[in-house]
């Protein structure tokens, strides 16, 4: 039994009522000692019927019952208590032959469901998943209770006055923020205060903590709001904002401000259900603004975030206007470019020591303005990536490569990132395809940006995959970085590609020379074959041949086309 779990449900169970369910006595006996154990409040019943009189009467928060009792079961007492509240949280317990309820009970919105016999970790589990959401929703109402009944102590506050707060603080929402940047066109100071990681909490304790902690860092920025002048609001579930309208000409003690909260944030030691000495990190951003307070701030805590600093003021950071001119006008093109299929690929060749060619597939898009030229991929990529067109542009050059190679007689090489190796649906479409055109044995999948794989698990998992169908395996940019010189013994590559950084200096470089000569013997030694990049001149490309390099692809090869066309 997983003593780690019980603490937590325990941490819980003072304040969370039971209701439980079972017939058989002896069961009923074993199963209420473990639930006293967890909660301070557990009701038994030994039917439906006992049950939902007890239900009527106290309305638990949890609800565990039996699937087969006498006079009513666990079904009928499931739907009569869901006809109660809806958002009952349930854990039925059934016999592997009782099946034929359990979809009609899953329709109705039974939380969870155990098995006979009960594997007590498995129960611990599902009773810890459910508690903490019932405690975090019962948390939630007793804030916002507790929020209305300060509101309305002692005041004429109206129900749109509560809509404008935070049901969990208490102070004034997001929804009230905008209201007032834009009810008077003044200058205003704002200070905005992201939580760091916020969802590290939640994630690794429970909603109810990171509901509890931002209960309390509200209760510390009032203060602060108080002393300082500032009017404080909550901007999402890790940002507030402290606003300040009669803001002084002398930026410099806004900013002293702003550096002695980010202080006491970092130095407050916080208490949760269960859990102390808990200390948080802030990132804080500053900016004032007539009409763009809120895109100002969080331009500003971008570039605090990016950069590594605590905090930021907009004055001081570079004007990224063009920057952003530029991200909108290059997510135009891609989104035309998917629209209109105007993403394409191109083909350089790849000399082999034998003189036979293979073709590396490269992505380019259809230059509107110039319909004789192709937009690059150093234009495009990284702003497809970031903004999920990289998926759509990706699969579009892959499958025109593959519908070209019907064409054709060609040894192709087509590039995954790790985007398309953890793409289930797109790998899986890659596969039959391959299969039943019988391309499998013209194909080379070269792994790119080995500095950036996440889960080598994955990465291992595709080359399996497709080695057993007959692709052979390249590593591009091999040299780059010191990480995919030990790739070459985990994921077993067929041929690395020496980075094209590394061989267009082996002829000024003596240094760079030893080291791509070295690399070239290593991989000879593992039976992987070598193929140099950017090979760009005569000279280069008869120092590789003296190199025993097993193939060749750069300029001096062949240039990108959208034909197929044979090298020198």
């Amino acid at each position: 039994m997983d003593l780690s779990f019980i603490k937590q449900i325990r941490v819980f169970g003072s304040s969370i009522s039971v209701l439980y369910v079972e017939d058989e006595k002896n069961i009923q006996d074993q199963m209420l000692k473990m639930l006293q154990k967890l909660f301070d409040n557990v009701e038994v019943a030994s039917d439906g019927v006992e049950a939902l009189a007890l239900y009527k009467a106290s309305l638990h928060d949890l609800v565990i019952t039996d699937l087969k009792m006498p006079n009513m079961d666990g079904v009928a007492l499931c739907q009569n208590i869901i006809k109660i509240n809806k958002e009952q949280a349930i854990i039925l317990i059934y016999a592997y032959k009782e099946t034929d309820e359990l979809l009609e009970l899953i329709n109705i919105g039974v939380s969870g469901f155990l098995l006979k016999p009960i594997d007590m970790d498995v129960m611990l589990d599902k009773i810890y998943a459910i508690v903490k959401n019932v405690y975090s929703n019962k948390m939630m109402k007793y804030h916002y209770q507790e929020m209305k009944k300060q509101l309305q102590e002692g005041s004429d506050t109206s129900v749109d006055e509560i809509h404008d707060r935070d049901a969990l603080t208490a102070i004034y929402n997001h929804k009230y923020f905008l209201k007032t940047i834009s009810s008077d066109s003044s200058t205003k100071w704002a200070i905005l205060i992201n939580v760091n990681d916020f969802k590290l909490i939640n994630d690794y304790y429970s909603y109810s903590h990171g509901n509890h902690l931002l209960y309390q860092i509200a209760s510390v920025l009032k203060i602060e709001a108080q002393n300082f002048g500032y009017e404080l609001f909550k901007l999402s579930n890790d940002e507030f904002i402290l606003l300040r309208e009669n803001a002084p000409l002398d930026c410099e003690e806004i900013k002293n401000e702003a550096q002695n909260i980010y202080k006491i944030l970092e130095k407050k030691r916080y208490t949760l259900i269960g859990v102390s000495d808990i200390t948080i990190s802030v990132t804080l951003a500053v900016a004032k603004s007539k009409e763009r307070l809120l895109e100002y701030l969080h331009h500003t805590l971008r570039y605090a975030k990016n950069y590594g600093l605590k905090y930021a003021m907009f004055k001081d950071i570079p004007d990224s206007t063009q920057d952003m001119k530029n991200i909108m006008e290059i997510k135009n093109m891609l989104q035309n470019s998917i629209e209109e299929s105007s993403v394409m690929p191109v083909y350089q060749p790849i000399l082999m020591r034998d003189k036979n060619i293979k073709y590396e597939v490269l992505m380019r898009i259809k230059n509107k303005k110039d319909m004789n030229s192709l937009v690059l991929p150093g234009v495009f990529l990284d702003i497809a990536k970031k903004h999920s067109y990289y998926n759509e542009i990706s699969k579009m050059v892959i499958f025109k490569a593959l519908d070209e190679m019907q064409n054709n007689s060609e040894v192709f090489s087509l590039n995954f990132s790790y985007a398309d190796m953890n793409n289930k649906h797109l790998i899986d479409e890659i596969e039959e395809t391959i299969t039943t055109r019988a391309l499998t044995n013209r194909l080379v999948f070269e792994i790119v940006e080995t500095e950036q794989l996440d889960n080598l698990n994955v990465v291992k998992a595709f080359i399996d995959r497709f080695k057993a169908l007959g692709v052979k395996i390249a590593i591009d940019d091999f040299g780059s970085g010191y990480s995919n010189f030990a790739y070459i013994f985990t994921l077993e590559p067929d041929f690395i590609k020496i980075d094209g950084s590394l061989i267009s200096e082996i002829l000024s470089n003596e240094k760079m020379f030893v080291l791509v000569e070295t690399i070239i013997g290593f991989a000879h030694k593992l039976g992987v074959s070598v193929v140099a990049e950017h090979v760009s001149s005569k000279e280069l490309h008869d120092a590789l041949v003296e190199l025993k390099v097993d193939a060749m692809q750069g300029y001096y090869i062949g240039y990108p086309s959208e034909t197929i066309q044979r090298a020198i």
